[in-house]
């Protein structure tokens, strides 16, 4: 489950833990950015205060703070290695479809998403 809060502008996963017995709010942005709560609700508003800790140690300590994935700019790009039978069977289907490559790829992760 994700939570795109209103308040913070970095993405907190929710989930459950059968381990613990409660529900997870993990800022994977963040590294080691997770707390918890007796409910979601509750766990998404304690990960606000989480944030709110990590960004300021890290200030403290003088180290990076990325930027939310939220407020970063894409370009739409990226570079993807494939084994070469991949890439043929890629080519063939998208040929079999009467699409370009790029618009086979694209199709196929957005519906992975």
């Amino acid at each position: 489950m994700k939570n795109n809060s209103k308040k913070s502008p970095y993405i907190i996963n929710i989930f459950w833990s059968d381990e613990d017995q409660l529900y997870l709010a993990e800022v994977p942005e963040l590294e080691g950015c997770i707390t918890h709560g007796k409910t979601p609700t509750e766990a998404a508003r304690h990960a606000e205060d989480a944030i709110a800790s990590w960004i300021q140690t890290a200030k403290k300590l003088g180290h990076f703070i990325p930027l939310p994935v939220t407020k970063r700019k894409v370009s739409g790009k990226f570079n993807v290695r494939l084994p070469k039978q991949v890439h043929k069977d890629l080519i063939i289907k998208a040929a079999r479809e009467g699409v370009s490559l790029n618009h086979m790829v694209s199709t196929l992760l957005s519906h992975s998403i």
